[in-house]
């Protein structure tokens, strides 16, 4: 069983990586493989719409070949269970992740369109159904826009038919911090991103 955690965060060795590995660490108490993606300092374009990868030619194939984004991708698709944190910004996600979100749509697509294969029955392949996430978000506030945040996370992650789960309490882990480092002191928060990693390992361990 593997599980992987995405930091969304631009500022390296922040809060939401800070988070992310206390839900990842929890996730190997649970004898789970894990790794640690940060999006810091990667080359990830966004999504000009070209609508090349719905194509049955392109199978899900991005026309974008020269950034960061198909090794992510990758071991995305090796893993059994996702966790994705970031920071809030405007009450969502950061720029970085939402590039991410939207040129995933390749997982989505990876035999093309339906109407681009007559006579071949089904919807489009999605190679991300199944495993399961969970979401993180940190705020400066206690109430910063955080389950905003995780909502955006979460919406994403069914609509590429993964199974999302919560931590135990609520809808993900949810932290609050003002300054780098400083949701070491939220008990709460470090608590909420630990049982997120249990979560989502209790659950891919069962499937």
């Amino acid at each position: 069983m593997k599980i992987i955690g995405i930091s969304g965060s631009p500022r390296a060795r922040g809060n939401t990586e800070i988070l992310v590995h206390e839900a990842l660490k929890a996730a190997s108490e649970m004898d789970a493989e894990t790794e640690f993606i940060s999006l810091v300092g990667k080359n990830i374009k966004p999504c000009n719409g070209c609508g090349t990868c719905y194509t049955e030619k392109s199978k899900g194939i991005c026309a974008i070949k020269d950034d960061d984004l198909p090794g992510i991708y990758e071991v995305m698709r090796q893993s059994d269970g996702i966790i994705i944190g970031s920071p809030v910004y405007f009450l969502s996600v950061t720029a970085q992740l939402k590039a991410l979100f939207d040129r995933s749509v390749i997982l989505r697509y990876a035999k093309g369109m339906p109407a681009d294969r007559p006579g071949v029955s089904g919807g489009p392949e999605f190679l991300l159904k199944n495993k399961v996430g969970g979401a993180i978000a940190v705020g400066g506030g206690r109430d910063g826009g955080q389950l905003f945040t995780i909502n955006s996370i979460l919406q994403w992650m069914l609509t590429q038919s993964m199974i999302v789960v919560g931590n135990n309490f609520a809808m993900g882990g949810s932290a609050m911090a003002g300054m780098k480092g400083d949701v070491v002191k939220d008990e709460i928060g470090m608590a909420m991103a630990k049982h997120v990693g249990l979560r989502v390992a209790e659950v891919a361990g069962k499937i």
